[in-house]
């Protein structure tokens, strides 16, 4: 992980043992990282502090990690939060995606994982890009975490989807062209017309037409709302 010393950290845990070992290991990544034992602590902190990044866990006394975000998020809705857990029920995915969080973890966390996250989170921070954006028609979806919803509902995706969505996402307000689509979703091999065709319409079927434009003999664009 690049190191992003100029910024600040929240981390949120409720097992001491625990916190004190993580913020050891963060310590030369960060210029400040901040303690709390529960949401209602961490709550007076961000207040106070307002860090750059917030990483809680879940299940704690006083105030418990999603009713902490949710605070956060009454507030604030750019600062990237990582969310940890022991679980990995579908309500807590669905209210990640909801309070827009950057990464959802399962426990115990291993390294690379959450080098990955904090990396989401400097690239949130320095791109200004929402990790969840408004595809209309009550569609969101994840760029992050790659999880699309529709209603509180779950949409399951293909990796070969989410790429998809990703790109064009990433380069929205413009047409991406078949090459770059072919290099970022079939990389390890040759992409057929057919094969794209098919990529679009079934992200049609299950969201609605007018969510991926064709411009005929071009490439694709997604078009997003808000």
């Amino acid at each position: 992980m690049k190191n992003h010393a100029k910024y600040s950290l929240l981390y949120v845990e409720d097992e001491a043992y625990i916190r004190k070992a993580v913020v050891l290991f963060l310590q030369d990544q960060f210029s400040h990282i901040y303690e709390a034992q529960d949401g209602k602590e961490a709550f007076e902190i961000y207040q106070d502090k307002k860090p750059d990044i917030i990483i809680t866990d879940i299940e704690m006394p006083r105030m418990n990690g999603l009713d902490f975000c949710k605070k956060v998020r009454e507030k604030d809705d750019k600062t990237p939060i990582i969310i940890m857990t022991a679980y990995s029920h579908t309500p807590y995915l669905l209210k990640a995606t909801e309070l827009n969080l950057v990464k959802y973890l399962i426990k115990p966390i291993e390294e690379k994982p959450l080098f990955d996250a904090l990396n989401s989170c400097f690239e949130k921070i320095e791109s200004g890009n929402p990790s969840v954006v408004n595809l209309g028609n009550n569609y969101l979806y994840d760029t992050f975490n790659h999880i699309l919803t529709c209603d509180g509902e779950i949409i399951k995706l293909t990796v070969s989807q989410s790429l998809l969505l990703n790109i064009l996402i990433k380069n929205k307000g413009q047409v991406v062209s078949y090459r770059q689509l072919e290099n970022s979703i079939w990389y390890d091999s040759a992409m057929s017309k057919d094969a794209l065709r098919c990529l679009v319409r079934d992200i049609r079927k299950f969201t609605y037409k007018e969510i991926i434009e064709n411009s005929s003999k071009v490439g694709y664009k997604v078009n997003l709302h808000g």
